[in-house]
């Protein structure tokens, strides 16, 4: 029994700074994503959950850096009008809404059945900077030879020197973070199997 502690100690021990170490990278990877303002394609596609997306997506459109919009994961008890906003017709015949997708891997096949049905060749991807490497592992898992932009959003106080850790964003990041774990070593363990 002593010695089953003593293992469970040290390898406690020994995951903390590995976890440490992999948060960071996970952090500066999130954090590599750079708004550009230089970037279109033919569609815009928006995952829906986080604050932002949706407006800064129609933005996008509205500056023509594309000539279609998905919103994918849209609540079907919501009524569209709530969160389109007052936005010219012309804007919005641009926009297609997918009611199919609850989770981000849904998502990426809602996005991606719309994509090719649409025969796109490029996309603008707008998501939650912290969802953006999971986003981006499940689009390029259905489209591998899709070129993707990502357009991440970030929140408002990021500015703000390093006020940014104590808000919600810390908590995201970390959640975001074992999200990105479990999904890449699911993916990794699939194709090995495979």
């Amino acid at each position: 029994m002593k010695y089953f502690f003593s293992t469970l100690f040290y390898t406690f021990v020994l995951l903390i700074p590995l976890w440490l170490i992999g948060f960071g990278i996970f952090v500066l990877y999130v954090f590599s994503f750079q708004l550009s303002e230089q970037n279109s394609a033919d569609a815009i596609v928006a995952w829906t959950g986080g604050e932002y997306r949706i407006q800064t997506a129609i933005n996008l459109l509205e500056q023509h850096k594309a000539d279609k919009l998905l919103i994918s994961g849209v609540n079907k008890t919501v009524n569209p009008d709530s969160f389109l906003g007052n936005i010219s017709d012309e804007i919005r015949e641009k926009i297609d809404l997918g009611y199919q997708a609850t989770t981000t891997k849904g998502n990426a096949s809602e996005t991606k059945t719309w994509i090719l049905k649409n025969k796109f060749n490029s996309v603008i991807l707008v998501t939650s900077f912290y969802h953006m490497p999971r986003s981006l592992i499940e689009f390029k898992r259905v489209l591998p030879n899709m070129p993707v932009t990502p357009y991440p959003i970030w929140p408002k106080d990021l500015t703000e020197s390093t006020a940014w850790l104590h808000t919600r964003t810390a908590f995201h990041l970390v959640k975001e973070y074992h999200k990105f774990l479990i999904i890449k070593l699911h993916y990794l363990l699939e194709d090995y199997i495979k």
